[in-house]
């Protein structure tokens, strides 16, 4: 059968294609394995304790997967999978979901992130790994926060945290205070951000942690809460301690910038901030963020530029990010409906503000939510509490128990040497009996003499109308009676001695 050159021509091309698709699929894999059997992995997957190995490799794949191009995930992820089952890692489908929760998060396919997470915490419970838990916890925690699913991401923070607690690990504690005070800061609860974030540094103070970092992360949420409720004394101190730390974290400058206009905009000086804000945008140093937008389009409107901050505001609600976050929304209708009003387009005007409160009421309700679930928090907190003092006291059990025993051996020693030391001198005093006998019948009347003569002079002491004269008349006979009593005392020991 003869084919016509069209048709020979298309078999080839799609030979060519195939050819070229395998080649990339290849060369992602090669790449791939350059970079994920460096050895660093290699050594951590050999290591023996462990626990140690656990935590390595988990900051290990959440470097790697979070830090590599997207076309390498794949063929990553497939090595990964291999070197995992080659060592016979434990809990390795645990770490495989975890894998497939940060490819589906790079991929923005959060949905399948959440159920991946979902089964990498049954995974982990099964083995009751309360490391893998904390940080599977504290990853859900995040997803739903950008989510904007508030009650389920507070709920999973205190998860971890209850998880940080069996782990007795002060560290994680930290970490899990400042990320509940976040939550509770994006919802417009700030004494009880300021709470969780004074409970961080408190735990840091108790058990000696310095990192800089911590310290860092700390002052600056000080800082943005200070900054929504209008305290500008409080938020020039920690805008001054940003400014004066040396070192701890790549977000430093980002702190600074930020809580330096934020100084700014407390101050009402529009112009300075509006200027700098835009800045920020080409500043390659600072991450912009929607935040900024939002803090922009307030000091366009307080600057009287209305139309600047309406074309903001604009621009961010159609943004999907903020579909789920009403205390957000609230706050940008309001400004709308404000700007609506200044025109007097009292129909736009009372379009925004029927948003704003629908926003406002699906916020209380959500705040609603998140009280009750912050009981619960402090329910787990008394729980884990209850748990390491619990462990605290079996180990204290078992030294009372070990104590015990040793006392009881001590005393069976102590009672058979008392026994042995005993009979040794019941024989010595049957030895010497007799001698002590003739002694003291030689001399028992001697002493006993100088004996009656003080109890004598004694009595008449007391029964004498005045006894200190009395006292004085007999001082003499009384220290004479003592002397002769002294003197035959001592006769006595010195023929025992003999």
């Amino acid at each position: 059968m003869k084919c016509s050159f069209r048709e020979i021509y298309a078999y080839m091309l799609r030979r060519s294609c195939f050819c070229l698709i395998f080649f990339c699929f290849y060369l992602n894999i090669a790449t791939a394995r350059q970079l994920i059997i460096p050895n660093s992995l290699l050594t951590i997957l050999k290591l023996k304790d462990e626990q140690e190995k656990e935590k390595k490799l988990i900051g290990y794949v959440k470097y790697v997967f979070e830090k590599d191009p997207l076309d390498h995930l794949y063929g990553i992820k497939i090595q990964t999978h291999g070197l995992l089952m080659k060592y016979n890692v434990q809990n390795k489908a645990a770490i495989d979901y975890f894998i497939e929760s940060i490819c589906q998060i790079r991929t923005s396919h959060h949905n399948e992130a959440e159920k991946a997470l979902i089964s990498a915490i049954f995974e982990a419970c099964k083995n009751e790994d309360h490391y893998l838990l904390y940080t599977f916890y504290s990853h859900l925690a995040f997803l739903q926060t950008y989510l904007g699913n508030t009650t389920d991401a507070i709920s999973n923070f205190g998860k971890a945290k209850k998880e940080a607690i069996l782990l007795d690990d002060a560290y994680l504690q930290v970490l899990i205070a400042i990320n509940i005070s976040d939550i509770y800061y994006r919802n417009n609860f700030y004494s009880q951000s300021l709470s969780y974030l004074n409970q961080a540094r408190l735990i840091m103070a108790k058990n000696k942690i310095r990192e800089q970092r911590l310290i860092n992360i700390i002052n600056y949420n000080k800082a943005e809460n200070f900054f929504r409720t209008n305290r500008i004394d409080s938020l020039k101190k920690y805008n001054y301690l940003l400014n004066e730390a040396k070192s701890g974290t790549n977000k430093l400058y980002y702190f600074r910038k930020r809580t330096d206009y934020y100084v700014a905009l407390l101050q009402n000086d529009y112009k300075n901030v509006i200027k700098t804000i835009i800045a920020l945008k080409s500043d390659t140093l600072y991450r912009y963020e929607n935040t900024d937008d939002q803090n922009l389009a307030d000091a366009y409107y307080r600057a009287g530029l209305p139309d600047s901050a309406k074309q903001i505001i604009n621009r961010l609600l159609e943004d999907k990010a903020q579909n789920n976050h009403p205390e957000i929304k609230s706050h940008l209708y309001e400004v709308l409906g404000q700007i609506a009003e200044a025109d007097h387009n009292y129909e736009q005007t009372a379009y925004n503000y029927n948003i704003a409160l629908q926003q406002a009421k699906e916020q209380i309700g959500r705040l609603t939510q998140v009280d009750t679930i912050s009981s619960q928090i402090k329910m787990d907190e008394m729980q884990g509490t209850y748990i390491q003092k619990e462990g605290v006291y079996k180990t204290e059990r078992l030294w009372l128990i070990f104590m015990v025993i040793v006392a009881m051996l001590a005393i069976v020693i102590g009672a058979l040497f008392y026994f042995s030391i005993k009979q040794k001198r019941y024989y010595e005093k049957l030895l010497f009996e007799t001698k002590k006998e003739e002694l003291s019948f030689i001399n028992s009347h001697e002493v006993r003499r100088h004996l009656s003569n003080i109890l004598g002079i004694i009595d008449t002491i007391k029964q004498s109308e005045n006894k200190l004269q009395a006292y004085l008349q007999g001082e003499d006979h009384l220290l004479c009676a003592a002397e002769n009593l002294d003197k035959a005392t001592k006769s006595i020991a010195a023929k025992l001695n003999d």
